[in-house]
């Protein structure tokens, strides 16, 4: 139809116009188990809406863009992100994505330890086995970091992997919009600056993360302790 003849010549034009504006294109491309929130994390990053928990997963890749300026270093990256279905079915269709990206971001949910092992004995090993080029830029994520309290997956676990691939680690939450901008922001550092070395902010990031948790973690041990000592006092009271 001609409507959508014209719509498809005017959304070219538009990112015609757009690649002139910026400094890099990074393809982006996201892989993990499905039900990992991945979609959210981009929705977040892209266009930040209230997060919605009951948000249905589709089943078909997912895309999305962002140009993103970073002043102090006089560049501009444009980010296009893929989200690839994490379903066993679909999988094969994942490498039409990421063989050619120039970003992979491995996300796994922390309440879900079988999540993570898909990344490392699955979904790591096809990027690795798929790449005939120089390696990507790679990220590993732990997701949903607000159910620390049913976190099955250990940081130090998820780091010494990441590590061990040569990738950027990241906590993040998109109901909290907690370490998503960090997690671009690392990718867009690494991509512009020669030797850019992520971990020296990220290990103060990752103490006072560790810090915050553990002030949680006294805080519930405090107020339970006080109901346990009122609940006593009360038995107590009730007994004489």
């Amino acid at each position: 139809p001609k409507e959508y003849n014209d719509k498809k010549l005017i959304d070219e034009l538009k990112i015609k116009e757009e690649q002139k504006k910026v400094d890099a294109i990074l393809k982006v491309v996201f892989l993990g188990e499905s039900g990992v929130n991945k979609m959210e994390i981009i929705n977040q990053f892209c266009t930040p809406p209230p997060f919605d928990p009951n948000n249905i997963t589709s089943l078909s890749s997912q895309f999305q863009s962002k140009i993103v300026n970073y002043p102090d270093l006089a560049k501009s990256i444009r980010f296009d992100i893929w989200d690839t279905v994490g379903q066993e079915k679909y999988r094969p269709l994942a490498k039409i994505f990421y063989k050619d990206a120039q970003v992979i971001v491995f996300v796994y949910d922390i309440t879900s330890y079988d999540s993570f092992e898909q990344i490392k004995n699955y979904w790591y090993k096809e990027v690795n086995n798929c790449r005939h080029q120089d390696m990507p830029i790679l990220a590993l994520v732990g997701n949903n970091v607000e159910k620390y309290d049913y976190q099955q997956v250990k940081d130090d676990e998820a780091k010494c992997f990441a590590d061990e691939i040569g990738a950027i680690f990241q906590s993040a939450s998109p109901l909290n919009d907690s370490g998503i901008n960090q997690l671009f922001d690392n990718i867009a550092k690494i991509y512009l600056i020669p030797g850019y070395d992520y971990k020296e902010i990220e290990k103060k990031e990752r103490e006072e993360y560790f810090k915050r948790k553990e002030q949680m973690r006294e805080k519930r041990e405090k107020i339970l302790k006080k109901m346990i000592n009122i609940l006593i006092k009360s038995i107590k009271r009730n007994a004489v």
